[in-house]
């Protein structure tokens, strides 16, 4: 592949990628701190993908007089090895900025380490903790839980459901997820009858299910990674229930015929751009380029990418954005990126400023349904 001459070579050290090449002095470093093993692996290298080649992209017009260099760190998704290795790529690798990681926690971890080394993150997590109020030094180009949360309240709210459940993961993407659906229900009318969590690992969700229906709630909301979205579709369908489900956020392909099959029928979600960006109209700005971006990786790895490879696109874009305007200089980055008022992503429209590190809004978001096996726009709220 072109990009491939654009790559260092790499060795594993104690399960950390370090780069083991000679430094071009026209190489700009940036650093990735990605959760390539772990829980968070798939993404972690999803994003990993993604990123290089974006910077084969990025590369063939150059970088205020440089050319982009690559240099991935495994945080492993733990928190200890995402600080170590942000201040790893600051000490060490001399990188401009970092990008990554994924993990919940990882990502406040390594947000602590930015701010301490002065250094612009890039996080492909977006806890309300980095970003309410902004740090200096912390960016985010993910979804904060909020906005997928303020799609399903207000789905809810126009199917005239008042009376709600909600299960997470014990895992901080799903804890924040329960807290904002929480502390954002009453704003929509919803009340929120059951609100509980399960460990890793967990795969019967036929309990969850049956004291929900107990209670009488008219829908169910899952928030979570992983496979147990699956098992949740399963458990209604074993159960004969006929709950609406919403879930957090799905790929193409999860609910196929060998996983959920029928079962997950009428199964509501948010969407990112990037992953369905086959049902985006002609007229949508970005449809062009999301498109593109959809091919070129489904042609390098043979499967479609997910909103963790277009957060990741986006950050290396925005940042290589910045350096244009103000120079390869990492205390100059963060002013620059704060300049980006309207920034057409993969994965939305940005307006950062000094006040707002992320600047998505629910507009960065389509609500999809499940329906005889593929994917279809919710429209008009239902």
């Amino acid at each position: 592949m072109k990009w491939v001459a654009a790559l260092a070579v790499f060795c594993c050290v104690g399960g950390w990628v370090v780069d083991a090449a000679p430094a071009p002095a026209d190489r700009i470093v940036v650093g990735l701190a990605l959760d390539l093993s772990g829980p968070s692996g798939p993404s972690g290298r999803e994003a990993r993908g993604a990123l290089l080649l974006e910077m084969a992209r990025i590369n063939r017009r150059g970088v205020a007089g440089g050319r982009i260099f690559l240099l991935t760190l495994d945080t492993k998704g733990s928190p200890e090895a995402a600080a170590a290795a942000v201040r790893s790529l600051v000490r060490v690798h001399k990188a401009v900025a970092v990008i990554g990681p994924v993990e919940h926690y990882a990502a406040i971890a390594a947000a602590k380490a930015a701010q301490e080394e002065k250094i612009p993150l890039f996080s492909l997590s977006a806890p309300e903790e980095i970003l309410s109020p902004p740090l200096k030094w912390v960016f985010s180009t993910a979804r904060p839980a909020s906005l997928p949360v303020r799609l399903i309240l207000g789905h809810l709210k126009s199917m005239g459901i008042m009376r709600a459940a909600v299960l997470g993961s014990s895992l901080g993407y799903g804890s924040e997820g329960r807290e904002q659906i929480t502390a954002l229900a009453p704003d929509f009318g919803v009340s929120i009858l059951l609100n509980e969590s399960f460990r890793p690992g967990e795969h019967n969700f036929l309990p969850f299910l049956k004291r929900a229906s107990l209670r009488g709630v008219g829908g169910f909301v899952h928030w979570a990674r992983g496979a147990s979205r699956v098992d949740l579709v399963r458990a209604r369908a074993a159960l004969d229930l006929k709950i609406p489900l919403y879930v957090s956020h799905a790929s193409p392909g999860m609910f196929g015929a060998q996983k959920g099959g029928k079962a997950a029928e009428g199964v509501v979600f948010p969407a990112s751009w990037a992953t369905a960006a086959h049902l985006l109209a002609e007229s949508h700005s970005a449809k062009k380029e999301l498109m593109a971006f959809r091919a070129e990786y489904l042609k390098a790895y043979k499967s479609a990418p997910g909103e963790t490879a277009a957060a990741a696109v986006d950050a290396l874009r925005i940042l290589a954005w910045s350096a244009r305007g103000v120079g390869a200089n990492r205390e100059r980055i963060p002013a620059g990126v704060e300049g980006a008022r309207y920034f057409m992503g993969l994965n939305g429209t940005y307006g950062f400023s000094k006040n707002d590190h992320n600047g998505l809004d629910t507009d960065s978001l389509v609500l999809v349904r499940m329906r005889k096996g593929k994917w279809e726009l919710v429209k008009g709220g239902r």
